[in-house]
């Protein structure tokens, strides 16, 4: 039994709606000390909280009580029972073997020199040491005071160590969160229990909660409610619900939380310059002694709101810069930037049915948009000639593969560095046949064995200077045709099961 991460001993002792009373447990052979003690205390409160004494005859009887679900504030401890040293054994047992550091113990003792008071008090961590002939009504009211009062400060600071555990705990959770949607479900929860952590509330409810930032002239809004989470991206602040943009006005001006209504608004201003708030609505009042918890917990929130969005921020533009670039490559060879996006997707979804994982998912649909990158240094004569290359031309066109690689690699971004393999390895065959380096099987790269069946898959849909386009069946069948002497054939029926989905890729996005 762990007293030190017991609950319910915590909220025994701090809850100051709750009218249970405070257990007193008298551990004494003498039956007239239960009954003296009975009637001394018998209209004593503290805290406007009345005591409850509970009776037991021996050491033995003791252990049983506390090994229960009873909890005690005061234990009031006779030193000689069943043996000379039976009250001493017990206090070492409540300290050392139940690990209770919450209850107060009390000595009360007819043979003062029986166990010596400073060696008692220093070897069995006591409270007190008494003579049962001191313990008057008066002296009984002083020690109860006194140990109800340490009992309870006691177990204040360790409601404040166990809260701000879990406070750090539901933080920690919240920092790991990459997505937006998941964030704001986690926050919700998390929200919950930090405002119940405080046993000066009732339970609190908060079944909506919302955040809102302004980044780059945008404000950007996450809200979850019972219905869902919602995501959304404005230009100004009449693109948000008008309570929502009074909130955050508001919060803007003074530059404070309020609360508003039934809304507790958490204002945020960061050293990069965004302005956010997080609100939350609150079925009932937010006491001030929590708040502090609360304020805690929802400036780390917005922390990550706000580095969520900037993240986001700068993988949009990572994603576009990457389009960008590829698109510019392939309209040097007068092809549509729809190409190379469609690369992208088509690698992602053949990647996501090969069973990687997210991140490399969403690697391959930037990197392989990057496949042809190497082509700025082909000549225009080459790339745009609408006939059959000669063998001078075509040895020079095969040039893109390893001009891509010089370009794209050691950059240490995992992005460029997975298009550096697409860049070599794309025209690689399975059956060792392609080149720059005649790779086969699993010597090739998966990225680049994927981006080769969507970039020949897409080439061959699509209109060029040298060909018309194949209709979709007839490029589906080259692909098939292409296993293991082209193609991975892995790989080949995994688009051969999954077609439609590469269908619709084409259809969503045409030239």
């Amino acid at each position: 039994m762990d007293w030190l991460q017991d609950d319910e001993v915590v909220k025994q002792a701090v809850d100051s709606k709750h009218v249970e009373p405070w257990k007193i447990l008298v551990v004494d052979d003498d039956e007239s000390v239960h009954q003296v003690t009975q009637l001394a205390m018998k209209r004593f409160e503290f805290e406007q909280r009345p005591i409850e004494l509970h009776s037991v005859y021996s050491a033995a009887e003791a252990r049983e009580k506390l090994q229960s679900s009873e909890r005690y504030a005061l234990i009031l401890l006779d030193v000689v029972m069943e043996t000379e040293h039976a009250g001493l054994d017990f206090a070492r047992f409540v300290r050392q073997d139940l690990q209770n550091v919450y209850s107060r113990i009390i000595l009360r003792t007819g043979q003062p020199g029986v166990a010596p008071e400073r060696s008692v008090i220093r070897d069995y961590d006591i409270d007190g040491y008494k003579a049962k002939s001191q313990l008057q009504s008066q002296d009984l009211e002083l020690i109860f005071y006194t140990s109800l009062r340490a009992y309870r400060d006691i177990c204040m600071l360790q409601n404040h160590r166990h809260n701000l555990k879990r406070l750090i705990i539901a933080i920690s959770t919240i920092t790991q969160i990459g997505d937006l949607v998941e964030f704001t479900s986690v926050v919700m929860e998390e929200l919950k229990l930090v405002l119940n952590m405080s046993s000066a509330n009732l339970y609190i409810d908060a079944p909506k909660v919302f955040g809102i930032c302004q980044l780059d002239e945008k404000l950007q809004m996450i809200e979850g409610e019972l219905s869902g989470i919602h995501l959304f991206t404005g230009n100004g602040i009449d693109s948000i619900p008008q309570k929502h943009q009074e909130y955050f006005l508001r919060a803007k001006q003074t530059k404070q939380n309020f609360i508003a209504e039934d809304h507790y608004v958490y204002f945020h201003h960061s050293q990069k310059g965004l302005d956010s708030i997080l609100a939350f609505q609150s079925l009932q009042p937010v006491k001030k002694e929590a708040q502090q918890l609360v304020d805690l917990f929802l400036g780390n929130v917005v922390l990550t709101f706000e580095s969520l969005l900037l993240a986001n921020s700068i993988e949009e533009t990572q994603q576009l810069a990457i389009s960008l670039m590829g698109g510019a490559m392939e309209s040097r060879s007068k092809e549509t930037g729809s190409h190379v996006i469609r690369v992208g997707l088509y690698a992602k979804l053949l990647a996501q049915l090969n069973n990687q994982n997210q991140s490399y998912c969403d690697k391959i649909s930037l990197a392989a948009q990057l496949h042809d990158v190497g082509k700025v240094g082909v000549p225009d004569l080459i790339l745009n000639k609408p006939a059959k290359l000669d063998a001078d031309e075509w040895e020079i066109m095969k040039q893109h593969t390893t001009k891509g690689w010089e370009i794209l690699k050691g950059t240490a971004n995992p992005v460029i560095d997975m298009a550096a393999n697409i860049a070599i390895d794309h025209h690689e065959r399975w059956d060792g046949a392609g080149y720059p380096h005649a790779k086969k099987q699993q010597e090739i790269s998966l990225e680049g064995r994927i981006t080769a069946i969507a970039d020949v898959f897409d080439a061959l849909c699509c209109r060029r200077c040298y060909k018309e386009p194949w209709s979709m069946d007839e490029a589906k069948a080259e692909i098939i045709k292409g296993a293991g002497n082209h193609f991975d054939p892995t790989l080949v029926e995994l688009f051969e099961l999954n077609f439609n989905a590469f269908k619709q890729i084409y259809l969503d996005r045409p030239e």
